[in-house]
């Protein structure tokens, strides 16, 4: 008894220990740090600001970084040398899914550093090839995107300027390059709540072949009373968000479409149920009723059976017209059951996987923005996509089950029937299989097309 009670004050002081731990630990996972903790910085992608959609490595074009093998970025986490330049940051699923390559930048940051933090790097000459590539960032106006505590910022590669005594057609334009960049990062208390990044248009360097380039890197450190939970409202786009819902206009149109709903099938209903009746009555066999038509009326007291004009006989007013025309039609199973039931089990599962996603979205506030995390959104599309399995089945199963039927003696009637007593399997497989394969050919399909273009999205 003495043992296990030892034990279990080992194991909570462990636990309280490795939780100690983890929140006194500053990194970009916490978002905690105390004074003279590094702060990393990642570079991500470039492209042209005119389509952000087309994207590519960071280090497509020929920057440099910092090799300073003294400096924290220099070491890499195990101790060993090398530097924590170029390396890839380690990404969730999510993250992988929505193209996210992030690596380090090798810039040292110390946080809230009282004086002004500089670093530099110069690149080796450039070749035809390397002067090329800067010179089409130039023309197309591509511009690069870091992450500072998860915090995105922008810059521009470079700008195309004019020729001293040119004229401002485009042959005159020369491509330049920034060389300077000012990172001001703005933090309260322990946690970094804004990052602003700039350039100023007079360390623009003409790009040539032969000429080595000098970035700066100025990081300077201002505090602030910004709340850190709010941090992420400065990105979102506000000529969208500072109109206020109008939720009674929307509550009111909601409301007048149940009506006009509830009015349509009121008046299918009614409809509906004298056919279902009146169908009814012309299959009550002769026998059972012993020759009498019996006494049939409606809910309005009118007869379903009307009685011919000649003799005793009587007649029902059984032809059939509108929908009763095609009604064998509708109920009749469909010549590829398994593939259909498939289908109609795969568009119940998109549906509520949608709807779990918009309602996943609508709750931000109660877990967290999905724009403040990186693959949030796809990390819930593949939860919802997992629970909404259920539906998929079940709705599958029971449309199948309509049809066909997987009791013992409905097997044999099938198989004596010339139908195979294995389609509910290929129904469940197709189900299980059918939504999966078509979004990875499509993904497969638009991965390779980013990798004939050397593209990460």
């Amino acid at each position: 008894m003495k043992d296990s009670h030892s034990r279990m004050r080992e194991f909570l002081f462990l636990l309280l220990l490795g939780t100690f731990l983890i929140v006194a630990r500053g990194d970009d996972i916490t978002h905690r740090y105390k004074e003279g903790d590094k702060v990393n910085f990642y570079v991500h992608k470039v492209g042209p600001y005119a389509n952000p959609q087309e994207a590519y490595e960071y280090y497509v074009l020929p920057y440099c970084a910092p090799h300073d093998e003294d400096k924290s970025a220099g070491v890499d986490k195990n101790g060993g040398g090398g530097g924590l330049f170029n390396k890839h940051k380690s990404n969730s699923i999510g993250e992988y899914l929505g193209g996210h390559a992030l690596r380090h930048s090798g810039h040292t940051i110390t946080f809230a550093l009282e004086n002004k933090e500089i670093e530099e790097c110069t690149t080796s000459a450039l070749t035809e090839a390397e002067a090329n590539k800067f010179a089409t960032a130039a023309k197309d106006q591509w511009f690069y995107q870091m992450y500072l505590d998860d915090l995105p910022v922008w810059g521009m590669v470079g700008e195309l300027v004019q020729k001293e005594g040119g004229s401002n057609e485009i042959h005159e334009l020369q491509p330049h390059v920034y060389t300077t960049r000012t990172v001001t990062i703005h933090y309260n208390g322990d946690r970094i709540v804004k990052v602003d990044l700039s350039s100023n248009p007079s360390d623009l360097v003409l790009v040539q072949p032969g000429v080595r380039l000098t970035f700066t890197t100025e990081i300077i450190w201002k505090p602030t009373n910004e709340a850190f939970h709010s941090r992420f409202d400065r990105y979102l786009d506000h000529s969208f968000f500072k109109h206020q819902i109008h939720w009674f206009s929307l509550l009111n149109s909601f409301m007048m479409v149940l009506f006009l709903m509830g009015l349509v099938a009121l008046i299918l209903l009614r409809t509906l149920r004298k056919d279902y009746a009146r169908y009814a009555v012309s299959t009550i066999d002769e026998e059972v009723m012993g020759g009498e038509t019996g006494d049939f009326t409606d809910e309005n007291g009118k007869p379903l059976i009307e009685e011919g004009g000649g003799g005793s006989s009587t007649t029902r007013s059984t032809e059939e017209s509108g929908w009763k025309q095609v009604h064998g039609d509708v109920f009749r199973k469909p010549s590829l059951l398994p593939v259909f039931a498939a289908i109609l089990g795969s568009g119940w599962q998109l549906i509520v996987l949608t709807l779990g996603v918009m309602l996943f979205a609508v709750a931000g506030p109660l877990h967290g923005e999905l724009h403040e995390d990186r693959g949030e959104v796809q990390h819930a599309i593949i939860w919802c996509y997992a629970l909404s399995s259920v539906i998929s089945g079940y709705s599958s199963g029971s449309y199948f089950k309509m049809y066909y039927a997987t009791s013992t003696t409905g097997r044999e009637k099938a198989s004596t029937s010339g139908s195979s007593g294995t389609e509910w399997q290929l129904a469940m497989f197709l189900t299980v299989l059918l939504l999966p394969i078509v979004t990875v050919s499509i993904m497969s399909f638009l991965n390779f097309i980013a990798l004939v273009y050397v593209t990460i999205n």
